[in-house]
């Protein structure tokens, strides 16, 4: 890249010991390199060529790091991420990036926060030089301006008529948020699987009270913990050099001022909170029936999975998911939506969420009639089905295999793709090796697999189920299926 000479940094770099690994990617030209500092910042270089870059910057911090008095940080601060630094006052970072063609966001899970950047490197890669300097500048010195956070208040008095800011912003999206009907069964289905206290059983983006009330000071105390090299996991995916692009990075993200770790607390949150169906009791309850203002039924069920780094087990449910309910020709949308004369459901899915400390399995869907508990038996009586009567085929396998492949081809195809699949991988799964392996495994995985993980982990016992009803519905309806 060659945008700094290198040589200063080049001096500094001798005094901080690294591990690099060198590693393949799918369907790559080239080797990557993962570079580990001994103060924990994480360094990984994709090389790929074309004029298309992508810098995405994951923190190891997202909603399983708060506590129930800040809870909503962590997403209110990715809003706050892109209000202006000492160099670069608010609003300068968007408009140089879409100057240059340039795309900008940011996302708060679980598990974790991250930010990136994709556009057009430049000739002489300045475009990217100014994006790196930029996002890493963002990264490690934004300064969170009150009069961009905006002034503590009720969100809930009717006669306030102060300043509205950022803070205002957040507490708009979080009403939003609570008006949707996915939203309010998912949560309601997140309380009865996570027991009160665990970190997963928040709501990522908060409550409008804590947003509301709580200080700036929080946030910057926040921002400081977590908000550093030892936090961060850099990915830059390009047609560039390591010997020159490594010196760039560790200069752009001061981490050589960062000598030693600086870990935050919950770095051990494994060992406080183990696999969270652990933790379920047998007579926890396993349903949740809340009302609302909405013309049709909303239900969920779900399980507990594997831990994310089982590739092979996370791979078989994922199939199971497709041919049970990932599209159109999958047996549940066919029996339940396609094929009746007048079908209960107007949508049935299921998928698989990946988290740190375990995934999660769902089933979901709409209901039309006011027999919700009818509807619902139809969906169990499918999924007995598909678990013993009438299990998976090799037919079906063989198609979910080949449309699985491709699209772990596609998502291959570009930086922002390979970034993203590598930066989820190492922030969850808690290494590169999800991703790396992923094709060598899918390849591996056979009838048994699928049918067996199926059985384990979608145990009727298990299974938790949570509904959206119409008001009407709720006041007629029986206390439990």
């Amino acid at each position: 890249m060659g945008v700094h000479s290198g040589e200063e940094n080049g001096a500094h770099i001798l005094k901080m010991q690294k591990t690099v690994t060198e590693f393949t990617i799918p369907f790559g030209a080239q080797p990557g390199y993962r570079l580990e500092y001994e103060n924990g910042y994480t360094f990984v270089f994709v090389p790929k060529k074309g004029g298309v870059f992508n810098i995405s910057t994951w923190v190891k911090t997202g909603s399983i790091h708060e506590t129930d008095t800040n809870n909503g940080i962590s997403h209110f601060l990715e809003h706050l991420m892109f209000k202006g630094t000492d160099r670069f006052k608010v609003g300068e970072f968007d408009r140089a990036m879409e100057s240059m063609g340039a795309i900008i966001n940011a996302a708060t899970w679980k598990d974790f926060t991250f930010y990136y950047v994709t556009g057009p490197k430049g000739e002489q890669n300045e475009q990217f030089a100014k994006a790196l300097d930029m996002h890493a500048d963002m990264m490690t010195g934004s300064v969170l301006p009150d009069a961009e956070i905006g002034p503590q208040y009720d969100p809930f008095d009717p006669d306030y008529d102060g300043p509205k800011r950022e803070r205002s912003v957040v507490i708009e999206e979080i009403g939003m948020r609570e008006d949707q009907p996915w939203t309010k069964v998912y949560n309601a289905i997140n309380d009865l699987m996570y027991p009160v206290g665990h970190p997963y059983q928040r709501d990522v983006i908060g409550t409008r009270e804590i947003i509301g009330n709580i200080p700036r000071e929080s946030i910057q105390q926040y921002y400081q913990q977590w908000y550093n090299p030892s936090q961060f996991v850099t990915i830059v995916v390009g047609d560039f050099d390591l010997e020159t692009l490594e010196p760039d990075v560790l200069k752009a993200f001061k981490v050589l001022e960062y000598p030693k770790t600086q870990r935050g607390d919950g770095a051990s949150l494994d060992d406080v909170f183990p696999q969270p169906s652990q933790l379920i009791g047998k007579d926890a309850p396993r349903e949740a029936r809340v009302e609302g203002e909405v013309g049709t039924s909303f239900f969920m069920m779900g399980w507990h999975g594997p831990q994310p780094d089982d590739i092979k087990g996370n791979i078989a449910l994922d199939i199971g998911a497709q041919v049970m309910a990932g599209a159109r020709s999958s047996r549940m949308h066919q029996n339940l939506v396609e094929k009746p004369e007048k079908p209960k459901f107007t949508f049935v899915g299921a998928g698989q969420q990946q988290f740190r400390l375990g995934n999660v399995f769902f089933i979901q869907g709409n209901i039309t009639e006011p027999d919700v508990d009818g509807a619902l038996a139809d969906v169990r009586s499918e999924l007995v089905d598909y678990l013993s009567n009438n299990p998976i085929t090799q037919d079906e396998l063989t198609r979910t295999l080949k449309k699985m492949k491709a699209e772990f081809a596609e998502t291959s195809e570009t930086a922002s793709g390979i970034a993203d699949a590598i930066g989820e991988s190492m922030t969850v799964a808690g290494s590169m090796e999800y991703y790396l392996n992923y094709l060598a495994v899918l390849e591996t995985v056979t009838l048994d697999d699928v049918r067996s993980a199926l059985l384990e982990y979608l145990c009727p016992e298990k299974m938790f189920t949570a509904m959206l009803l119409p008001q009407a519905v709720t006041e007629a309806s029986p206390a439990g299926v």
